[in-house]
């Protein structure tokens, strides 16, 4: 009795592998299919496949945390124009302090406060970089030739702090075209 009790305890954990199996498989075969239509969409030039392709050319950016990454892309193709709206970090993102110091004397760390226009030079140079990183990370991912022109239109979401509203100022547009932002 045991044996068989054993022989069918195991004839069904075969039978639940084996559904497991098929159920897994179907998965990466309809993945698969999923994957060849998207490439074969981005091939021919399906608009909503290449801003999906440029969507996953920016989400896979990598940023130190504080950077918000949050962005839209559309792509308009007959000026095969890609236009992207990219929420930049604040001014916060730089910090404060330009060093601190221990005074052994005293057992205290000092602080030297960043000046107000270091601050705001570094800041301009984040903007900057965010959006020349994005423009050629863009570029370079255009296998097939379908980017001639990339609107970048840089803002940050802030409070307003004479109304206390909630506000989305743009900070930085840039258009440019491909053979010239290759120059550089």
């Amino acid at each position: 009795a045991h044996i068989i009790e054993r022989n069918g305890k195991i004839a069904r954990l075969t039978e639940e592998y084996a559904n497991d199996k098929r159920a897994f498989d179907l998965k990466i075969q309809q993945r698969n299919q999923e994957i060849a239509e998207f490439e074969k969409n981005y091939k021919n030039g399906d608009p909503t496949a290449i801003s999906a392709y440029c969507s996953m050319v920016l989400s896979h950016s990598k940023y130190p945390s504080g950077f918000p990454q949050e962005f839209r892309v559309a792509y308009v193709p007959k000026p095969k124009e890609l236009v992207v709206e990219y929420e930049l970090p604040i001014k916060d993102i730089v910090p404060a302090v330009a060093e601190f110091k221990y005074a052994k004397t005293r057992d205290v760390i000092d602080e030297k406060p960043r000046k107000l226009s270091d601050i705001k030079e570094l800041y301009q140079d984040v903007v900057a970089a965010i959006c020349l990183r994005t423009l050629h990370e863009l570029f370079e991912a255009d296998p097939e030739n379908y980017l001639d022109v990339i609107v970048f239109n840089g803002f940050v979401q802030t409070v307003d702090p004479a109304t206390g509203k909630d506000i989305r100022p743009y900070l930085i547009s840039i258009r440019t075209v491909k053979e010239k932002f290759n120059e550089i």
